[in-house]
């Protein structure tokens, strides 16, 4: 298969109704983990580096083997640039050989978030590189796993039809309730935000902070129009807990490294088949 961009796998979910997951591959454990399950289940799939999450691994060191694991795979796979801060970044990835780059100005007013994505997407496409924009603020953090007390706005759908048109962004992150990290209490989304956005936008739409959903919510998410499913938390600390068993029960034997790394990238690759399985259903419950 062909390393593409992300608009192109995310246009055929929007078009067919289903979600691709966006999954960090910040080391190998995690690219050659959620590769191997992407390939095993014959999924589409984009690949994503946050400097946040990761800042003991540098991009340029990473990016290479995230290239070669899209390229070599035999399923469709983008590679992303996660919450791309400044200009510097942006360039780096696209230097790097990524295919998409994510700018995230929603913090910043309205017209300043459109002027300095408007540059992103200038200097990207012509270099061949899809952009993810973002407008409003997605709360929480996949960092510190306390329940994060920043509040979200939410998207407003005529500034969504006016962000995308004076940008030309290929993907669009919207916030409608959706949380980086973990929820406090059960999520509480408005959907039919996503549908107002999604019935005047033809971009495929982001929801970053999805892994913290019960999985009957995943179909009404995507049915709404959501494609691109960013999750994370949920997924690590499973790979976490279970790792922890697995060292609690281990012989001495078992207690060196390269065996913790197998351990890793097993569990990395059996709950990305887990969500892929879970999204799957979504679909078929929908339709």
């Amino acid at each position: 298969m062909a390393h593409v961009g992300a608009k192109q796998i995310l246009s055929e979910a929007q078009r067919e109704g289903y979600g691709v997951p966006c999954l960090l591959a910040g080391n190998l454990e995690m690219l050659i983990g959620v590769v191997q399950a992407a390939e095993a289940c014959n999924a589409p799939l984009i690949l994503a580096y946050n400097a946040q999450v990761t800042p003991q691994i540098p991009l340029p060191l990473i990016a290479p083997a995230m290239v070669k694991a899209a390229e070599g795979a035999r399923v469709p796979i983008a590679t992303i640039l996660d919450h791309g801060a400044d200009l510097a970044s942006i360039e780096q990835a696209i230097a790097c050989g990524l295919s998409t780059v994510m700018y995230d100005g929603s913090a910043l007013p309205f017209e300043e978030n459109v002027r300095r994505t408007q540059e992103v997407v200038r200097i990207a496409h012509a270099h061949g590189v899809d952009v993810e924009g973002e407008l409003g603020a997605v709360g929480g953090s996949s960092i510190e796993l306390g329940y994060s007390q920043a509040r979200s706005e939410f998207t407003d759908p005529d500034q969504a039809v006016e962000f995308v048109a004076r940008t030309g962004v290929d993907v669009l992150a919207i916030s409608f309730g959706n949380l980086h990290g973990l929820y406090d209490g059960a999520p509480d989304l408005d959907l039919a935000r996503v549908r107002a956005i999604a019935g005047r936008v033809t971009t495929p739409l982001a929801m970053h902070g999805a892994s913290g959903l019960p999985g009957s919510a995943y179909a009404a998410v995507i049915a709404a129009g959501i494609s691109k499913i960013n999750y994370y938390t949920a997924m690590a600390r499973a790979v976490t807990h279970s790792l922890r068993q697995a060292l609690a029960t281990a012989g001495e034997t078992d207690l060196v490294y390269h065996r913790v790394i197998a351990w890793t990238t097993g569990q990395f690759a059996s709950e990305t088949r887990r969500l892929l399985h879970l999204l799957r259903q979504s679909l078929e419950t929908s339709t």
